[in-house]
């Protein structure tokens, strides 16, 4: 039988109609219904045929026993999409996300150079310097044929000098940063004059350095709903030039940035849509624009100052999960080493042993990553304020005699805590004021 309507006509013997009926056809939903009933709980659905398709109602507590009941309508009909489904979500459940971004960073410079600078003055060459004989009275003295008469003057000295040496050494501060910078110098002369000279400068460095970077933004937003989060500042950043030459600027964001959208998917299921950013400042790869004189149209000349954009060092990931509330997971993770070294002097000279370390030099630098993105989620609801507390309840600035004889700048008077039951936690533990 086919799903639809149509009208049933009764007739006596005569032709008289003695009966006029509506019959409508419909997919029963009967048993549909009792299945609904029987398997989706904590919730009211309703199934209405139409035709040949089939319109859940009602509200359920969750997006997963909505979908529940859709699987299960889809049963009845012979496509998929013969079933509309109108169930809302009554539940409001709020999830809140806590994020914990960790990096550790790890420096080795390690330098050792060597320079070495000679003179060495080869002998003299002394050429005879003749010049015009003169009297008395200036005048010039002549020989018996009438040729001018030269004599000897003081001869000019020209020296042979020769330098030589090396530049191993690398632009470090030496001392200034806690290395060490030593220096010898030794001349020769020989009734005054200069013969030779020989300097050895030795610069060693060695630096170890440890970066920690911690981030834990955290976020609260209503099942199915979106949330943004940034704390962090913005930076110009140039997009173009108007018509009098002036650098159009844009701002874009950087700090440690947060954003996700929850979906309650079951009392102890969460799924989220999480990208999180801890970006920062940085002068490598910055972007540096020099200074300009433009001409517009109408003649008239403008200086355009130079610029300078700075780079962005960022972490970033963004991914979808699914996780019980208060269960965590490591989102994302990153481990990074990169090594270098170099050795360079004197080609030949500097591969003797021992003798060829005056005559090289070594760069030694090594930096190890190890990043970890870990989340967690939690169901929350909201409470009173004064079950609350901040980093600034119980704050009170010092006086000025505790600030100046002390090197006070605060007191911190005790708040009262939150009327929590259980036992109390002992330990350091919450916000730190130092």
């Amino acid at each position: 039988m086919t799903v639809g309507k149509t009208n049933v006509f009764f007739f006596d013997g005569n032709g008289n109609e003695i009966l006029d009926l509506e019959v409508s056809v419909a997919t029963d939903v009967s048993q549909l219904q009792s299945m609904l009933d029987r398997y989706i709980r904590n919730g009211n659905v309703r199934a209405e045929a139409v035709d040949d398709q089939i319109v859940l109602t009602g509200a359920v507590e969750s997006a997963a026993t909505a979908d529940q009941a859709l699987k299960l309508a889809q049963r009845w009909v012979e496509t998929p999409e013969s079933v509309f489904s109108m169930v809302s979500i009554s539940g409001n459940e709020q999830v809140m996300l806590k994020v914990r971004v960790v990096e550790m960073q790890r420096t080795v410079l390690k330098q050792l150079g060597v320079n070495i600078d000679s003179t060495t003055n080869f002998g003299e060459f002394v050429p005879p310097v003749r010049a015009q004989a003169m009297d008395d009275t200036g005048a010039p003295i002549l020989g018996p044929n009438g040729d001018p008469i030269l004599e000897v003057i003081q001869p000019g000295r020209f020296r042979n000098q020769q330098t030589y040496g090396t530049d191993n050494g690398y632009a470090i501060a030496g001392r200034a940063l806690g290395g060490l910078a030593a220096g010898l110098n030794a001349t020769n002369f020989v009734d005054g004059v200069l013969q030779s000279s020989i300097s050895a400068q030795l610069d060693a460095f060695e630096r170890v350095g440890i970066v920690r970077t911690l981030a834990e933004p955290n976020l609260t937003a209503i099942t199915g709903e979106a949330a943004n989060f940034l704390a962090g500042g913005e930076f110009p950043v140039p997009v173009g030039r108007d018509d009098e030459g002036n650098i159009l600027i844009e701002f874009k964001p950087f700090g440690v940035g947060l954003g996700f959208t929850p979906l309650v998917v079951s009392e102890d299921r969460i799924s989220l849509k999480i990208s999180t950013e801890v970006s920062e400042l940085t002068n490598q790869g910055a972007l540096t624009f020099q200074g300009s004189t433009v001409t517009n149209d109408e003649g008239q000349t403008f200086v355009v100052p130079g610029l300078t954009i700075p780079a962005l060092n960022v972490r970033r990931a963004e991914t979808t999960v699914e996780l019980p509330s208060g269960g965590s997971l490591v989102m994302a993770g990153l481990i990074q080493e990169e090594t270098r070294q170099n050795l360079e002097g004197l080609p030949g000279v500097k591969d003797i042993p021992v003798l060829g370390q005056l005559f090289r030099s070594r760069d030694y630098e090594s930096q190890e990553t190890e990043l970890v993105v870990i989340v967690t989620p939690y169901l929350v609801n909201p409470t009173s304020a004064d079950r609350l507390q901040t980093p600034a309840d119980g704050y009170r600035t010092a006086p000025d005699a505790n600030t100046i004889l002390l090197g006070q700048l605060n007191r911190v008077y005790k708040a009262p805590g939150a009327d929590v039951e259980g036992q109390a936690w002992r330990g350091p533990y919450g916000y730190v004021m130092e």
